[in-house]
């Protein structure tokens, strides 16, 4: 990730986690709206774990969550699953930071399977999608919302603070993951 002017590296590695703050105080959290842009509370979808058990998003508050919209139909999806393995890994057994990806316009068997064939061990959650061309995800107030309405594009992600709101979103893969841990641990560790 570094960036040049004049030919002279000027990114400062060592700085770049906390320049995603400051991050929105308990107050601002309560004040945010409900959506996908940056300071806003992400929709409170309905979900299942891999055993099948029923939770929504707003069950992981008190936690960061990287919140990743992916198919394995979708090639740049699949390009970029490794990556976010070597996350998972170095995050560890981290309790505090959570990996949520979600399957869009396929169902939760057909993605596990195509993720075991490549001998991925990630944290796969059901997000209720169908494999329907409509794309609709439910909600936990018993609604839907259309996945294109979340992610414009496939694959698409992302990260919430403690309080559910969106600190970081972006459209399309992303190269080089691990170097998010940075970021995602001081957004860990920043103040409640």
């Amino acid at each position: 990730m570094p960036y040049a002017a004049d030919e002279r590296v000027v990114f400062d590695a060592r700085r770049w986690a906390r320049l995603w703050g400051p991050y929105p105080d308990p107050a601002a959290a309560a004040r945010a709206t409900v959506g996908i842009a940056r300071g806003q509370r992400f929709f409170d979808l309905a979900l299942r774990d891999r055993a099948g058990r029923a939770l929504k998003l707003s069950d992981l508050r008190g936690k960061v969550v990287v919140l990743h919209f992916w198919g394995s139909w979708c090639p740049p999806c699949r390009r970029e699953m490794p990556d976010l393995q070597a996350l998972a890994r170095s995050l560890g057994g981290r309790q505090d930071i959570r990996l949520v990806l979600l399957q869009v316009r396929e169902d939760f068997v057909t993605a596990g399977r195509w993720a075991r064939q490549q001998g991925l061990a990630l944290p796969l959650y059901d997000s209720g999608a169908d494999g329907g061309a409509r794309g609709a995800l439910p909600l936990a107030d018993g609604g839907a919302i259309k996945d294109r309405e979340l992610a414009r594009a496939f694959p698409s992600t992302y990260v919430l603070d403690r309080r559910g709101v969106v600190v970081f979103g972006h459209t399309g893969p992303l190269a080089d993951w691990p170097a998010y841990r940075p970021f995602l641990l001081d957004l860990a560790s920043s103040p409640r």
